[in-house]
C-alpha cells in the first residue's frame, strides 16, 4: 500500500512536469516578413500553435515610418469585436480576417503607403501562461513616375547638347535607367545621375548627350526603366526632335486647270511659314493668289511677268527662293 503511494505520487509528478514543459517551451507564434507595392492591399498573417490555452486577446502594435514610436493600434477580442486605437495611420484600411477560434490573428491592409512601412507586431494574450508575439517587417516598395522630356529644344549646331532626359521619379528602391541607342552607334552617350530623398526614395535622371543634326531629328530613341515594383521593365517610346531653320527653297510648277500653280517647299523645323511677294513690281491682285506654299496664276497674261519671291521663316531662320514667271501669248497661223 505505502509502495503504491509513492508510484502514484512519482506518476503526477511526471505529469505535471509534462504540462509544463508544453505550456513554456513549445508554444510559438508564427508569421513572416512581407512585402507590398505602394496602392496595393498586403496581409499580414500570424497564429498561435502549440497550446489549449483559452485565448484573451489578440493585439496588434507597429513602428512605422509614419510613428516610429511602438504602440497598439488594433484589439481583438475572443467575443469578435475588435476596437480601433485612433489616430493609427491606418483608419478605414485595416481588416481584421483572423479566426480566434484557432487562434489566427491576420490582418489585412488595403492601399499600402510608403509611411506604413515598418515592424508590425502579432501578439497573443492567453490564459494562464502569458504573451506571445512574433514581428512582421513590412517593406513598401515604390514605382517611379516616369518621363521622357528635353528642357531646351535642341537647335542644329556642331557643339553637343542634351538630346533627350528620361527621369524614373521618386522610386523604392532604385530604378535602373538605360536607353537604347542602336540608331545612332557610337554618335551620342549618356550621362545617368541620382538623387536620394529624405522618404527613404530616389530619382534617377538619365540625359542622353549628342550633336544635334538634321539626320538625327526623327530618330527613335526607346528608353528603359527597370526596377522591382514593376510587374516588367517599361520601354518608354521617345523621338528626338531636332530644331532647324529652312534650308534651301525649291520652287516647281504644277501645272492646273484653269490656274497654274507654283510650289514653294523648304525642309525646316518646325514647318515654314511662306511669304510670297512681286519683287519690284505691285501685286496683280485679280490675277495672282498667293495660299500658304502656294502661288495661283489664275489668268495668263503678260502683265504677270516678273520675278516673284517665296521667303520660308521658323524661330530660328528664314530662306528666300525666286521664280521668274514670263507669259507669251500665242497667236494662230
Amino acid at each position: 500500500m505505502r509502495r503504491a503511494k509513492h508510484v502514484t505520487e512519482a506518476l503526477l509528478c511526471c505529469v505535471t512536469l509534462l504540462v509544463i514543459h508544453r505550456s513554456s517551451d513549445s508554444i510559438r507564434v508564427i508569421g513572416g516578413s512581407m512585402t507590398v507595392v505602394q496602392g496595393e492591399d498586403v496581409d499580414l498573417s500570424c497564429r498561435l500553435l502549440e497550446t489549449d490555452e483559452e485565448l484573451e486577446q489578440i493585439t496588434w502594435q507597429k513602428r512605422t515610418l509614419e510613428e516610429p514610436e511602438n504602440h497598439n493600434f488594433l484589439l481583438i477580442y475572443p467575443s469578435g469585436v475588435t476596437d480601433f486605437i485612433s489616430p493609427n495611420g491606418l483608419e478605414n484600411r485595416v481588416q481584421f480576417f483572423g479566426n480566434q477560434t484557432e487562434k489566427i490573428g491576420s490582418i489585412r491592409i488595403t492601399a499600402a503607403r510608403l509611411l506604413d512601412e515598418g515592424t508590425f507586431t502579432c501578439v497573443f494574450s492567453v490564459f494562464p501562461s502569458g504573451v506571445y508575439s512574433i514581428e512582421i517587417p513590412l517593406t513598401v516598395l515604390v514605382p517611379p513616375v516616369m518621363s521622357v522630356t528635353v528642357d531646351v529644344p535642341p537647335v542644329i549646331g556642331e557643339n553637343e547638347v542634351v538630346l533627350a532626359s528620361c527621369l524614373a521619379a521618386g522610386a523604392k528602391p532604385q530604378a535602373e535607367v538605360r536607353w537604347n541607342t542602336d540608331a545612332f552607334g557610337s554618335l551620342v552617350r549618356t550621362v545617368t545621375n541620382s538623387t536620394q530623398h529624405a522618404n527613404g526614395t530616389t530619382t534617377v535622371v538619365s540625359h542622353l548627350l549628342g550633336v544635334p543634326t538634321r539626320a538625327a531629328n526623327q530618330q527613335q530613341v526607346p528608353c528603359v526603366v527597370n526596377q522591382s515594383a514593376l510587374a516588367t521593365e517599361r520601354t518608354l517610346a521617345y523621338t528626338i526632335n531636332i530644331n532647324y531653320p529652312p534650308q534651301t527653297v525649291n520652287i516647281t510648277l504644277s501645272e492646273g486647270t484653269p490656274a497654274t500653280v507654283f510650289l514653294c517647299v523648304a525642309d525646316s523645323n518646325p514647318k515654314a511659314i511662306y511669304t510670297w511677294t512681286r519683287v519690284g513690281q505691285p501685286w496683280p491682285q485679280s490675277a495672282v493668289r498667293a495660299e500658304g506654299n502656294t502661288l495661283h496664276l489664275i489668268s495668263l497674261s503678260s502683265e504677270l511677268n516678273g520675278l516673284y519671291s517665296c521667303e520660308a521663316s521658323n524661330p530660328y531662320g528664314r530662306a528666300t527662293g525666286s521664280q521668274y514667271v514670263h507669259v507669251t501669248s500665242c497667236k494662230n497661223t
